[in-house]
């Protein structure tokens, strides 16, 4: 994109004056082409400031996620209770960016809105410009205390536990999503280069690392290397979305009337009383679920492991299915990978267990999996026990007292083998008689 049209799009009214909005009470920098910052801080007030900017080589426009008192005021030496007593408010952005395809930072976009929208809060979403989208929530729709705190001065903690409760609670959902949209698990594996544990997060980042004078980009602000529009989006129409719909000198005038980061006073209490008593309890929680995972991955498996160690899901499984029956090849062949048994034995007993299918599946199908699976030298894991696709919505989840402390149908036959192992007995050291 040429110097002339950059300046020729920021100089159209209607995008000066979205910009000059949000832009109040708060820091801005300008992104230049090699990707470098301007100089903070830095305000915009008068829609002239764009154009001087822009002049000035500046293509993108990113804004603080929180109001300042003074903006002009920030700097780099400020101690946190300098910054607590400047900050007036903050946003909550939801920064959705995916790793191959904008269609799965789309789907995820989509499930947030839902999510949040059974807390009563009428989400706005917009485009980032390049593979993502951002959901917002105005400071107006939080409470002005938590906990007998003002939720001005409680900016990063309460923000990330807010992201990090969404990342919960939508995971699952998401990750389900995105398995129908690429018609099955094999398919959504392959999108990506590299794949640790089968999880939403391997194919998408949700932000939660935010931080003070964060910054995110500007609604109606140019993508410094797409150069398509940072454009607000009616959530409605999400799951139809383009990225062409975001070209500079095509966008629509309803365009300039759809809100970003306009809610309700206080809509967003309950999802916040929610996400800090989530937090509260999270806290309590002796072993984090990556870990338990981690350790999973870490074992070598010398012998294999028989089916009478199996969970209550896998044994399921094998008895045969009449729905999930293509879901199931990779929960199966996955979890006997993880317990020792040979590609040969793996086929074997996924041929076996298909006879038990109403219909049994196709055999050229079972082929093409097992060939897939075999090739992998990456160490895939089954979905984690609370997928509603995998488990729930096919009547295989039938857990027993042993599940309620495992996090995937992987750690069961190890939780047990621990528990069966006699505990070997400290040997008492033999203390030396002292010579007198």
């Amino acid at each position: 994109m040429f110097k002339f049209q950059i300046y020729k799009y920021y100089s159209i009214p209607e995008v000066q004056q979205r910009m000059i909005e949000i832009a109040k009470d708060r820091e801005i920098a300008g992104t230049f082409e090699s990707g470098s910052y301007s100089k903070r801080p830095d305000i915009l007030v008068y829609p002239k400031d764009i154009e001087e900017k822009v002049k000035l080589g500046v293509i993108a426009f990113h804004c603080s996620v929180e109001q300042w008192k003074n903006p002009m005021a920030l700097k780099p030496e400020l101690s946190q209770e300098e910054l607590s007593n400047l900050r007036k408010a903050w946003d909550v952005i939801i920064d959705i960016d995916a790793k191959a395809k904008v269609e799965h930072a789309k789907i995820a976009a989509k499930c947030v809105c839902d999510f949040l929208k059974d807390f009563g809060i009428k989400a706005t979403v917009k485009f980032s410009g390049r593979r993502g989208f951002h959901i917002g929530i105005s400071a107006q729709a939080l409470p002005s205390k938590i906990n007998f705190k003002e939720v001005s001065k409680l900016y990063p903690d309460l923000l990330k536990t807010i992201i990090n409760f969404i990342r919960e609670k939508t995971k699952d959902i998401i990750l389900d999503e995105l398995i129908k949209y690429e018609g099955g698990v094999a398919s959504l594996i392959k999108t990506v280069e590299s794949v640790s544990e089968l999880s939403a997060f391997s194919f998408l980042e949700i932000e939660n690392d935010w931080g003070v004078r964060h910054m995110f980009r500007m609604p109606f602000s140019l993508h410094n290397k797409t150069f398509l529009v940072s454009l607000p989006i009616d959530v409605k129409k999400l799951l139809d979305f383009k990225p062409e719909d975001a070209k500079p000198f095509s966008l629509s005038k309803e365009s300039f009337s759809i809100p970003f980061l306009k809610n309700k006073e206080e809509e967003a209490v309950d999802l916040v009383i929610a996400a800090v008593d989530w937090e509260a309890k999270r806290k309590i929680t002796p072993k984090p679920v990556v870990e338990e995972v981690k350790v999973v991955k870490k074992r070598v498996i010398k012998t294999k492991v028989p089916e009478e160690f199996f969970p209550p899901c896998i044994k399921n499984i094998l008895k045969g299915l009449e729905d999930g029956r293509k879901r199931s090849i990779f929960t199966l062949i996955t979890f006997l990978r993880h317990m020792g048994w040979s590609a040969e034995e793996i086929e074997k007993k996924v041929f076996e267990w298909n006879e038990n299918n109403k219909p049994p599946l196709r055999e050229n199908l079972l082929r093409t999996h097992l060939k897939w699976h075999f090739r992998q030298q990456r160490d895939l894991l089954p979905a984690n026990c609370g997928s509603e696709l995998f488990y729930n919505s096919i009547g295989i989840c039938q857990p027993d007292k042993m599940c309620e402390s495992i996090k995937n149908p992987v750690t069961y036959p190890f939780k047990i083998l621990s528990l069966s192992k006699p505990k070997k007995k400290k040997r008492k050291r033999k203390t030396k008689k002292k010579v007198s």
